[in-house]
């Protein structure tokens, strides 16, 4: 059987526009694959000019849109072109749905080229016009060479092009480089500086990418670097500062770019040694000397390396103990919580007290409350904070006779580490240190030891302080709040207390007087308290008796508002289902029962014989009290809410007092 010759390209070609099929093995498999779409889609062959998009905005709609890839491959294509130049070639770019975006080369060819709208703005998509490198390269997603008649239109089998597809690191197809020209000038390596220059544009986009993140990533670290508020500052490998931010500017001055680190951080000479060795450390202790006075700051550094691993310069932060302490304050609850409006009672006594309370928060002077125990002298302490200049910074109390003798010093100081046998590793910073910027509240002042005193004195006088086996003079901006139960005149008699820091502290003093001194308060604190104990117990009371609260204003409260309390909480506790408090929850001592015969029936004194001095003052503030409700009723017409909002008072709390000083509406206004 005679073997028949393989049919040539171009009889192939006639034969498939003439009957859509050819013996098989006549072309390559991708164009007749390609041949096949076309025919398929109807593709005239005896045609293949571009198509020229129907409105300009669409082509300058797929520019803007391909800025990026326009930008990175026009380079790219004007390479090859010079590699190419004189060999009658154009280099084509396209979008990725073979709209031409940009077009490079000879006058002539361009020329030619034009002939078949093979220019910018055209689409050369398969289904417009064939078979050709453009469209047959998007729909295989690889690249390709096709030339002469392997073109499925015949006005195409005259060129040769050699084009390849460009994707983005998402595998995503967004344009196609080709290369075109006469069939007789192009070769197959052709093919291969396209794919060639394809790849290098791929890895442009790639790098542009990364530059792109990483400016971001610097941009964003530049801006954390500059907002932040520790101040901050890097160094190169010289210990020179190549970069300080602005808190860091703000807090060592201007100018500090270029100095040595040493220069900046001169109070510890180590700090950069430690760097330079590639030894990071964290929350070292600093006085800063700057442009405006020393100031005591945390710092931190790490250590910068290169990519071999050596120590390449340093980065330090460093931040105002002050904040630090501030904050350790706020989550200890070194913090003022009450404020006047916290007292309760309207007596003579206890406004005075209130009024000399407000007048020193108003100062900047050592204040020195003066009261029995229980009577609520840190109360006091706390609004006088709170209605001070210093209310932002902490308040910071300590009892200083709760306190062993050889602690004290500690408790105020500070120590350094290893200061002491059993001190924490690190060092603390002590009382005065944390209330810097703030109030000191010293209760018990006078059970303080005399050696101690005389440290305290110093302190008051010169407001720096030495931390227990430190060496650093440490400044603090501290105001002096002091309470104490005893006389300190008579103290300072007997020599247990300094007469020098007596006058130092003794400034601005206020007396808080005891409970027996404003018995008329009793009422409205009885209530008070036993709400607040009842929110904590999760109890409710619908009735106080009334004779009760009579009872307990026949008491001598030795104990004051703390023994108030304690009596409440008792009768609670001693029945835990009563809704109503009656006579019979009163504790034994202060209901007289099975303590025999009263020697006096007054409703509101004790028999004791001794007081009668002290309780003489209390019915006088009692009397007027009485004749201020009775004046008050009169005014508003007997109108109690207009009394209770005149007095500070609660409705509630004036109809009780007016049923304890025995007041009705009837008896005044009839």
């Amino acid at each position: 059987m005679l073997k028949l010759p393989a049919p040539t390209l171009e009889s192939a070609w006639n034969q498939f526009v003439r009957t859509g099929s050819i013996q098989p093995g006549a072309v390559r498999s991708e164009i007749l694959r390609s041949w096949q779409r076309c025919h398929e889609a109807r593709v005239n062959p005896c045609g293949g000019n571009g198509r020229f998009a129907r409105e300009r905005r669409i082509v300058e709609q797929a520019r803007r849109s391909h800025t990026e890839l326009l930008a990175i491959a026009k380079p790219f294509m004007d390479r090859l072109y010079r590699f190419v130049a004189g060999s009658r070639l154009v280099v084509f770019l396209s979008d990725e749905s073979g709209v031409i975006l940009e077009c490079i080369g000879d006058h002539e060819i361009k020329d030619n080229a034009s002939k078949v709208n093979l220019v910018a703005g055209t689409d050369w998509r398969e289904e417009a016009v064939g078979t050709n490198g453009i469209g047959t390269a998007i729909k295989l997603r690889g690249p390709i060479q096709i030339s002469g008649m392997e073109h499925y239109c015949a006005r195409l089998h005259s060129w040769t092009c050699s084009a390849a597809p460009i994707f983005n690191d998402c595998g995503e197809m967004i344009g196609v480089l080709q290369v075109s020209g006469p069939s007789s000038e192009v070769h197959l390596h052709t093919l291969g500086m396209v794919v060639a220059a394809v790849e290098a544009i791929r890895d442009q986009i790639r790098i542009r990418k990364k530059n792109l993140e990483l400016n971001r990533l610097n941009g964003s670290l530049n801006k954390i670097f500059h907002i932040m508020s520790d101040g901050a500052l890097i160094t190169d490998g010289d210990g020179a500062i190549s970069h300080v931010n602005r808190a860091g500017e703000s807090l060592l001055g201007p100018g500090v770019e270029g100095k040595p680190i040493e220069q900046v951080l001169s109070g510890n000479p180590l700090i950069w040694k430690r760097l330079r060795h590639g030894e990071a450390y964290t929350d070292v202790e600093q006085i800063i000397d700057t442009p405006r006075g020393c100031v005591h700051c945390l710092v931190t550094g790490t250590t910068l390396r290169n990519d071999t691993g050596d120590p390449n310069g340093a980065v330090v932060f460093f931040n105002r103990i002050n904040k630090v302490k501030k904050l350790v304050n706020r989550l200890s609850g070194a913090m003022a919580s009450f404020g006047f409006s916290d007292i309760i009672g309207s007596s003579l006594k206890l406004r005075e007290a209130i009024r000399a309370a407000k007048g020193a928060a108003a100062g900047t002077s050592n204040v020195l409350i003066l009261g029995e125990s229980g009577t609520g002298k840190e109360l006091f302490a706390q609004a006088i904070h709170n209605h001070s200049p210093r209310r932002d910074g902490p308040f910071v109390a300590l009892n200083c006779a709760a306190l062993p003798r050889e602690l004290i010093a500690s408790e105020l100081f500070g120590y350094t580490d290893g200061a002491f046998t059993g001190s924490k590793k690190g060092g603390r910073p002590g009382k005065f240190e944390m209330a810097d910027g703030g109030t000191l509240f010293l209760d018990e002042i006078g059970d303080m030891p005399l050696d101690q005193q005389a440290i305290l004195l110093r302190v008051l006088q010169d407001r720096t302080i030495i931390r227990i086996g430190g060496d650093h003079v440490i400044p603090v901006n501290v105001r002096f709040v002091c309470a104490t139960n005893k006389d300190l005149l008579e103290e300072v008699q007997k020599g247990n207390f300094r007469m020098d820091l007596y006058y130092r502290l003794n400034v601005l003093p206020v007396k808080v007087p005891p409970l027996r001194e404003r018995i008329g308060d009793l009422d409205g604190l009885f209530h008070h308290l036993l709400d607040k104990i009842c929110a904590r117990q999760g109890r409710h009371i619908e009735h106080v008796s009334e004779k009760m609260l009579q009872q307990l204003a026949r008491h001598d409260w030795p104990g004051n508002v703390r023994e108030l309390e304690n009596v409440i909480e008792k009768m609670l506790n001693a029945d835990h289902d009563a809704t109503r408090l009656a006579f019979r929850h009163l504790p034994e001592r202060i209901s007289g029962r099975n303590m025999g015969p009263a020697v006096c029936s007054s409703p509101f004194y004790p028999s004791q014989e001794r007081h009668f001095g002290r309780r003489e003052k209390e019915m006088t503030d009692l009397l007027r009290e009485k004749e201020l409700i009775l004046k008050l009723l009169s005014g508003h017409g007997g109108n109690v809410s207009k009394v209770a909002r005149e007095m500070g008072l609660s409705r509630n709390t004036i109809y009780r007092k007016m049923r304890f000083y025995r007041i009705s509406k009837e008896q005044v206004f009839q």
